[in-house]
């Protein structure tokens, strides 16, 4: 089910033979589980191949309400909600 107080904006960058991908995405209560998770749940929605995906940049559009009760969009606010990625495997910073 989307949780419909919580809009999420993604920005995917890929190496410079393709183009950024950006767009609105809905989120569910099973995406926002971890941070994996949601990772995951964004990855599948790219239409550019994963091995040149170098970063994820993400814009929560919540409530101050939806963040406390979310562990997943606190931990993603905490890094600044970037995501960056080797040949499209997600690195630990």
């Amino acid at each position: 089910m989307n949780k419909e107080n919580i809009k999420l904006n993604v920005i995917a960058s890929f190496d410079d033979d393709f183009e950024q991908e950006w767009f609105n995405c809905a989120v569910t209560e099973k995406s926002l589980k971890s941070e994996k998770t949601l990772i995951n749940y964004i990855k599948k929605q790219l239409e550019n191949p994963m091995e040149s995906l170098y970063k994820i940049s993400l814009c929560w559009n919540c409530n101050e309400d939806m963040v406390n009760k979310y562990k997943t969009i606190k931990e993603s606010i905490n890094k600044n909600a970037k995501y960056f990625f080797t040949k499209g495997k997600l690195d630990v910073r």
